[in-house]
């Protein structure tokens, strides 16, 4: 058999040209615009005939693009006559397959060399990804010589003047049989897949995370002293919170564009400062209490003086939604960061000092074909509490680094994420900028990890959860020595250098977590603020 999809073959009958045209005449008919897929009552090819040829297509009752065009030559002579016979494909499908394949290749075969030369991308799986198109063409490869050869059967029945086979033959049999194996193979795939939602012993790694209640009297962690201490009901939809370095001051900001000022304390507010527009989605405030900061929806950071009644200074530069700010240890230095950019501003006087990325977008040109490629590809996920490091994942591969803003350096962490069917969630850095913690779904179960920022070594792995409906948005903290993360089964307590579970605080799940830099307050919201029912609760312990 031939691998390209083209076929020719002759057929000999010793029967003049009239008596052959009429056995072809009997089982094709005229083409139709439109035809009922339904109906059974037609001929089984359609096209037309003439003394010197004809050109046909099989009717089917399937999609079938690579169905073949199959055209006849007659040649009459004294000994009968003769009939040569070409399969191929329709010339708007070749067309297609040509431009499909141009299309998908100019753009990949750079990628896969740049990624290659980068590290960002596995030469197995950048393989893979470029024999996808072989592995498609092999697949309709497989459909057009499965219609040629019926096809080719069936001509040479109606030659020779032998019936067709019947809707119940063989070849229809297997066709069916076919079919329903390989619907098989899809659906036992699937259940595979989903195997461990039916039997639960089978899921992976299948000890349970154990909850280690506070409750439980054999769980002893000096977290488990954590007691409710004040619940803000002020702010009803309330996104993001920060507390000042004393722990005297919670700040929150909401959808209603407005920065709540309270006073730990006395559980009194002190102030609101008002957004002419933006949603807030960040806070920080300065180590001297004097300076909030805030990023917003609409793209803009505000630098807010909590001693003075003035308007906020605001700095424009961002392309996105502003997802974190932070103010350095020193209160020199403003770094606010989306989900494709990093930049830093003078406090002072609101100058933009850097931007990350700082490449520009790389253009590829193939022939009279120029491709730029500004595709994001710098997701930073965090910025340090001292504004000294980002981590950030590179490249199509997504290798997670450690970047450090003063000096430019990188430490890679890992050189990938794509683990199979997983990808991290989150990522978080100690407040002394030596420990990073990355939360990662891989499904069913979600892990942590800890990574040593100063070697780039994994120091240790955890367990966050084993069912698949554990799924949060950032609602992990760091303090000292601690990991304290909201999940679906309460508030979990891991230890910062084993990544062992320590303790679950009996509290409802929040949808974002703060903590005082000594360790003895701990905030988060809790509702929705979908709804305007927000609410702040702080816990404190001795």
């Amino acid at each position: 058999m031939q691998l390209l999809p083209y076929h020719t073959f002759t057929l000999k009958t010793q029967e003049p040209l009239p008596d052959v045209i009429d056995k072809l005449n009997a089982h094709i008919e005229a083409p139709k615009t439109f035809r009922w897929t339904f109906s059974r009552n037609h001929a089984p090819y359609a096209g037309r005939i003439s003394s010197d040829g004809f050109e046909v297509r099989r009717i089917i009752h399937y999609r079938n693009s690579f169905l073949p065009t199959i055209r006849g030559r007659f040649e009459s002579g004294s000994q009968g006559t003769v009939i040569r016979i070409t399969m191929r494909l329709h010339p708007l499908v070749i067309g297609f397959l040509v431009f499909w394949y141009f299309t998908w290749y100019s753009a990949t075969i750079p990628l896969f060399f740049f990624g290659i030369f980068s590290g960002d991308v596995v030469i197995v799986e950048g393989l893979l990804f470029l024999g996808l198109p072989i592995f498609v063409l092999l697949t309709f490869w497989c459909a057009f010589w499965y219609e040629a050869n019926r096809s080719r059967r069936e001509l040479t029945q109606i030659v020779r003047g032998e019936p067709l086979d019947p809707p119940n033959s063989s070849h229809r049999i297997r066709r069916s049989w076919l079919i329903r194996g390989v619907l098989f193979v899809m659906v036992s795939a699937n259940i595979l897949w989903h195997l461990d939602e039916f039997f639960p012993s089978l899921k992976r790694d299948t000890q349970p995370v154990v909850l280690k209640s506070c409750s439980d009297n054999s769980t002893e962690s000096p977290y488990c002293n954590f007691s409710v201490f004040r619940t803000f009901t002020g702010h009803a939809t309330a996104l993001a919170i920060v507390i000042s370095a004393d722990g005297k001051t919670l700040i929150s900001g909401g959808k209603d564009k407005a920065i709540k000022v309270w006073d730990l304390p006395t559980g009194v507010l002190k102030k609101t400062l008002q957004s002419d527009s933006g949603v807030i989605q960040a806070l920080a405030i300065a180590p001297n209490g004097k300076v909030v900061v805030s990023g917003s929806g609409d793209r803009m950071v505000r630098i807010w003086n909590m001693t003075t009644n003035q308007p906020a200074q605001t700095l424009a530069g961002h392309t996105e939604t502003i997802h974190g700010v932070e103010i350095s240890s020193d209160g020199t230095t403003i770094i606010s960061r989306s989900h494709t950019e990093i930049k830093v501003w003078d406090l002072a006087t609101g100058q933009l000092k850097l931007t990350l990325p700082n490449s520009p977008s790389t253009e590829i040109k193939i022939g009279p074909v120029s491709i730029e490629d500004n595709s994001p590809r710098f997701h930073p996920h965090v910025i340090s509490s001292n504004g000294k490091t980002a981590l950030v994942q590179l490249g199509v591969g997504g290798k997670l680094v450690a970047w450090n803003l003063l000096t430019n350096q990188q430490i890679i962490l890992q050189k990938k994420w794509s683990d199979g069917f997983g990808y991290m969630h989150s990522a978080h850095i100690s407040g002394d900028g030596k420990t990073a913690v990355t939360i990662y779904y891989r499904q069913p179960v979600t892990d942590l990890r800890v990574w040593d920022l100063t070697t780039g070594m994994l120091k240790a792995e955890g367990r966050v959860s084993s069912t698949r409906n554990s799924f949060w948005y950032d609602t992990f903290v760091l303090s000292r020595d601690r990991i304290i993360g909201s999940t679906d089964e309460g508030i979990k307590v891991w230890n910062l250098q084993t990544a062992e579970l320590e303790a679950t605080l009996e509290h409802e799940k929040m949808s974002d977590l703060v903590m005082s830099s000594d360790g003895k307050l701990l905030a988060g919201i809790t509702e929705s603020s979908e709804n305007q029912e927000s609410k702040i609760k702080v816990w404190r312990r001795p």
